[in-house]
This record gives C-alpha cells, structure tokens and sequence, in this order.
C-alpha cells in the first residue's frame, strides 16, 4: 500500500497529555461541584463543565495531531474541526449528567460509557477527516476497533472515577492526591484512545490541498495553543475558585453546626452545670409516660431542693452559690444511676425522673443515697459549707398519670420533706397537695403584706429577776392577713426563710423595733433595751452589719441597747463566717445573745468562741423545772455554764411563781413569760408600762 510515514514531536506529545490531565482534573472538579449544587446553578456547573471538558479533549486532540510530523503539510477544514469540537462537548456533558446522579449502576454505566466513547471517538475521527489531503483517509480495522474499544473502557473508568470521587453529598471534595490519581488513569486512557487511531489511519501521499475554508497548521498551532492556555488558566481559577468556595462552605457549616449545638444548649441545657433544664426535662417526661404506659410499668420523680442554700449565696456571694450549685449537682449524677435523668429546674433545685420499671425498693434506695450524697461538707474556694437536701418523691402511676400531676405532687412533698425537719425524703400522699397550696399561697400573701406594709410587731417584757422590775422588751413578729387570718411565726419563718424574704422582714423588723422604743421614750418612758431575733440567714448576708449601722443612724437609737438573738444551729452553719459577723457587731457596741440554748448544737467548744454576752434558757427546759428533776439538772448545768463563761442568764417559759424561785435560786438575771405578760402590741405595751411604773413608784 502506497502510504506516507511520519514521526512524533516527543514534546508535544507530553504536551497533549498534559492537557488531557488538566481537562479531566477539572472535569472531576466540576462533577463534584454539580452534585453539590441546586436549581439553576446545577445547570450552570453541566455546561461550564462540559465546555470545559469537551474543549481539553479537543484540544490534546489537535495538539496530538500536531505533534505528527509528515513529509508535507496538511490544511484543516474549519466546519468539521468545529463538529469534532461539538461531539467532544456533547459527550463530556453526558459523562457529567450522569456521575451527578445518586447512584451509578452498572447498566447505567455501560451505557454512559458506550455513549460517551463514541462521542470521543466521533470527535476524534471527525477530526481527522478535517485534514485536506489529495486523497481519502483509510484506516487499518484492527486498531480502529482498538481505538473504540479504548475510548469506550476509558469513559468507563472515568465515569466510574468521577463518581466514587464525588459519592459524598456533604459538599467536601476528596484529597487532591486522589483526583490527581485519577485524573492521570483518564489522561492516559484518552491519550491512548487518540494515539491508537492515529497509529490507524493511513496517509495518502500528495501535497496540501488549498481550500478557501482551510486553516494552515502554523495557524491551528495558533489557535490550539490559546485555547490550551484557556483551558489550563480555566482550570487553575476552576481549581482556586472550588477550594475557596469548598473551604468556606465548609466553615459556613461548621459554623452553623457549632452554633445549631449551642443554640439546642441554651434552649435545652442549663448554662451552669449542662444539666438538661425544665424544658428537655419534661420531654423526656413525655417520652417516658409514653414508654411506661406502652411497657405498663412504673417509676418516680424527684424533686430535690438544696437546704439552706440562700444562706450560702447571700453570705458568700453568687460565685460561691454558682460553685456550690455545680459541686451539688456532680454528687446528684453520682448518686443515680445512668438509667435516670437529672435536670436542674430552678436556682437551687433539681428533678430525677427514674428509668422505667423501678420499683419502690429500689426507689427508696436511691433517694436515701441522694440525701447521704449531702451529708458531706462542700469545699468552696477556702471555705467549708453545709448544705443538706430535701426529696420529695412522686411515683407513676400512683400519683399521677401526666407530667404536671407528678411534678406538682413530687413538689409538695419536698415541702413535706422540709417541714419534717429538712435533710429527708419523702414519698406524696394525699394531702400534701393543699399543703403545697397553701404555702405558695403564704409566699403571695406575704410579698403583699411586705408591700403593703401589713406586717405587724408585739413586744415581750423582760424583767430583773430580783427587783422585778423592767429591763427591756423583745420584738416578735406578729401576722394577721385578711385571707389567711393569724399566721404564726412557726409558719411564717420557713416560708420567709426559703424565698429570701427574710432579709427584708428582718431590716423592717429591725428598724421598727428601734423607732417604737425610741418612741416610748418620747412618751416618758424610760429608754428600754429592744431585743430582735436574727435569722440565720441575715447572720451569713454579707451586708447585715451595715444593715445594723445605718438602722442605728438613722434611728438614733444607742447600740449598746440593742440586743440581737440568735440560735446556736444558726450559728454553726457557718462559724467561721459567723464569728467574724458577731464581732464587727460586738464593735458596734450591740449586745448579743444565744436564744433557745440547750436546743441545738449545744458545743460548747466552739461557743466559747463567739462574743456572747447572754443566754437563753429555752421554754421546753424551765416548763419542768419543778416536776421533772432532768429538766432542773439540765438548766443548772446551762446556768452553771453561764457563770462559768461570764454570761447573763435570761429563762424563758416562765409561768409560775415556783419557776420564778428557781431561777433566782440559780442566780439568773432576767426572764419573760405571762407570770409578766404576753407580748402585747406597741399602743397596749405603752399603758402597761405606765401601769407598772405607777406601782413601783
């Protein structure tokens, strides 16, 4: 066969698969990018990525072409150079509509790969056919089914490339050591494919065929060169653009799944000790009422009140409360089981819902090690604090078959639980509801009689137990609502007490009793010492004793005539704290004193620690002094102690003219009781007085 021979330009060889690598790296690309994208800009991605894509095979194509070198020079017809540039597009738009599916199956790849090897192949061979020779083109049949075969393995391959690369729909691209991988195995395979049916063509001899359409191969080495350039500069912005746009979509979602979890924290989560908070509490409360009611079996709520804790953040600060409030709920998360649920519900309260199936063995265990839990002291920066806790206990179905039963109910007996003398649990029974009822009732009609200044104060004389006569009067608070009617301290005190409102009754009470004594002064009697009782937890705020300055200011009243009481467990709360307190009061020049001593602690290691100038000797005691021979040896003890300590001795209680003898036989120094009188309101304490000054005079 009568045939022309040539050789390769080994540099543009190099050169033509060098853009074959670029054209499919750009390719794998945007195949990624258009799995990631919606709407239009899918199709935005297609056809940028099949142009392209079509246009780097194209132009490895002719740069391929180029590297031929042949005894003569041939011309390139421009309308088949565009077809050829046409079917390269086409067929590289069906490879990427195809990998942006979800699922590539194997017929599906088959047939992409089948259609896609025939539009290179077309691209190819209609390429070819640009070339103006004198006579036809044949090719040698072998190594065009090669070509073919090679074309259509090679789709298939990349498609598959393509779309193992860009499986993930999270919008990350794989590592670019693999895209360069695999942009090299299509490189090769589309190289190949060319070079195959180029070996297969047979060149006739003759010269250059001059057509007016033709475009010399200086001029194609042009306009192949530029568009190489275009595709490469295409690529590199393609490739600077993707990683700029996948890095920062990348962060943009990290960024929101940061703050999607923070955002559920703060709804879901309490702040301070990541303990869920009511919200996610009573869904799982719902969840679990669904699930025990589907598996007809039971559990128990909880609810666990810290005692004495406003006397902690008051005293202490907030940040010690804050500490306080974290350290107990690492003791409750100890104390469950990881089958339970532990949510902080409020300041310093917490809720424990029970895995299903408990039984009340079982509970009851559980709610024992929650109150031993307490039983040790909290460290908190360098100070020791006691806190103890009250549980009360609801059970379903029993006591409830709805959230809102079994939280309310589990509610009112922590009340229970702390009106049975704190650090308890106990279990709901009927008619604790109305006695949950009652205190929230109490806490309204108290804030209401704060505002409205409605509260109210009976003063009780004290008396010389040798002269008889008065030495001073103690300010008791005294309530009468018009709902409720007369509320006793024993009440009023606890519910004060747990919601802080003690510590403006206190400061009331206190400047009141100042002002009325000051004022029966005006009215001619003699200035009367004003004794008034100290809750514990103005004895931890920080700011009682400016408390007690500015009240002693503005009321003129001498400091020396104030009297403050206090118990001895209100003491040992904190007597660190304490003794610091009493001494700044001490410095004031007012007179303290411990009031129902022999009730409480009764330490009298530590009591001699304290600036006390007085006790009081508890109405329980000198009520059986005369009848009940350990009553008596228990106050000659408290008395003896007294002396022993240079203490003044006040006795309580005292009703009979016996218990009077008593205690003047023990040397006491003051008492009170109805042997004198009851405690009696400011206006009705004023005439006794003047009726007992008469009489003395």
């Amino acid at each position: 066969m009568n045939e022309m021979h040539g050789s390769y330009d080994l540099t543009l060889v190099v050169l033509s698969y060098g853009i074959a690598a670029i054209a499919s790296l750009t390719a794998l690309d945007l195949a990624g990018r258009i799995r990631v994208s919606e709407g239009v800009a899918t199709h935005v991605w297609l056809a940028g990525g099949a142009f392209a894509m079509g246009t780097g095979i194209w132009a490895m194509h002719f740069i391929g072409m180029l590297a031929l070198n042949m005894p003569v020079s041939f011309g390139y017809d421009m309308s088949l150079t565009f077809v050829s540039l046409t079917a390269a597009i086409l067929a590289s738009a069906l490879a990427l509509s195809i990998v942006q599916s979800g699922t590539l199956a194997m017929r599906r790849l088959a047939f992409g790969g089948i259609v896609m090897g025939t539009g290179v192949c077309l691209m190819h061979y209609v390429g070819m056919e640009a070339m103006q020779t004198q006579g036809a083109l044949t090719y040698r049949p072998l190594l065009f089914v090669i070509s073919v075969l090679i074309a259509v393995s090679a789709s298939m391959v990349a498609l598959w490339l393509a779309f193992r690369l860009n499986s993930g729909m999270t919008g990350r691209r794989s590592p670019f050591w693999q895209r360069g991988m695999a942009a090299l195995v299509m490189a090769t395979g589309i190289t190949g494919m060319h070079y195959t049916g180029m070996a297969a063509a047979i060149y006739p001899p003759g010269v250059m065929h001059e057509t007016s359409g033709g475009v010399s191969p200086d001029h194609l080495a042009v306009m192949v060169a530029l568009v190489s350039t275009c595709i490469m500069l295409a690529a590199l912005m393609m490739s600077i653009y993707d990683a700029h746009l996948s890095s920062r979509t990348a962060r943009l979602a990290d960024s929101l799944q940061r703050a999607n979890r923070e955002l559920k924290d703060m709804v879901y989560r309490d702040q301070l000790t990541q303990l869920p908070n009511r919200l996610l509490f009573e869904e799982r409360l719902d969840g679990q009422l669904v699930q025990a009611a589907g598996e007809r079996s039971g559990f128990a709520v909880f609810f666990v009140d810290l005692d004495r804790f406003k006397t902690v953040n008051d005293s202490l600060g907030h940040h010690a409360g804050d500490e306080l409030i974290k350290q107990a709920a690492s003791r409750l998360q100890a104390a469950v089981r990881e089958t339970d649920t532990v949510a902080r519900v409020g300041g310093d309260e917490f809720m424990v819902i029970t895995g299903t199936g408990t039984h009340r063995e079982v509970i009851t265990t559980l709610a024992q090690r929650i109150v031993s839990s307490f039983g040790k002291p909290f460290q908190i920066d360098n100070t020791i604090v006691r806190v103890s806790s009250s549980v009360g206990i609801s059970l379903y179905p029993e006591h409830g078959r709805d959230k809102h039963e079994l939280m309310i109910h589990a509610d009112a007996a922590m009340y229970c639980a702390k009106d049975m003398g704190r650090n308890n649990f106990q279990f709901f029974e009927q008619g604790m509801s109305s006695v949950a009822e009652r205190r929230a009732l109490l806490e309204s009609r108290l804030r209401l009689a704060i505002d409205n200044d409605t509260l109210m104060l009976a003063y009780q004389p004290k008396v010389n137990v040798v002269t008889g006569r008065i030495t001073g009067v103690e300010a008791l608070l005294r309530w009468h609502d018009a709902e409720l009617g007369v509320v006793s301290p024993d009440e009023l005190i606890p519910v004060a007490e747990d919601t802080g409102l003690i510590l403006p009754i206190g400061e009331w009470v206190l400047r009141t009793a100042c002002r009325q004594s000051k004022a029966w002064y005006r009215e001619g009697h003699d200035l009367l010492p004003m004794a008034v009782n100290l809750s514990a937890i103005q004895l931890n705020n920080r700011n009682f004793v400016t408390v007690v300055r500015n009240v002693l200011g503005e009321t003129h009243f001498p400091p020396h005539y104030l009297e403050l009481e206090l118990t001895e467990s209100a003491i040992m709360q904190n007597p660190d704290h304490a003794l610091l307190i009493l001494r700044e009061l001490r410095e004031l020049g007012v007179v303290l004193s411990i009031d129902d001593f022999g009730t409480g602690y009764s330490n009298l290691s530590q009591l001699k620690r304290f600036p006390i100038n007085r006790l009081k000797i508890d109405r329980s005691f000198m009520a059986g002094v005369v009848s009940n021979n350990q009553d008596a040896a228990i106050v000659k003890a408290v008395v003896a102690l007294a002396h022993s300590l240079n203490l003044e001795i006040i006795a309580e209680g005292i009703e009979t003219e016996e218990q009077l003898a008593f205690i003047r036989q023990l040397q006491g120094h003051q008492y009170q009781g109805y042997l004198c009188s009851k405690a009696l309101p400011a206006k009705e304490l004023s005439a006794f007085l003047s009726t007992r000054e008469a009489l003395e005079t």
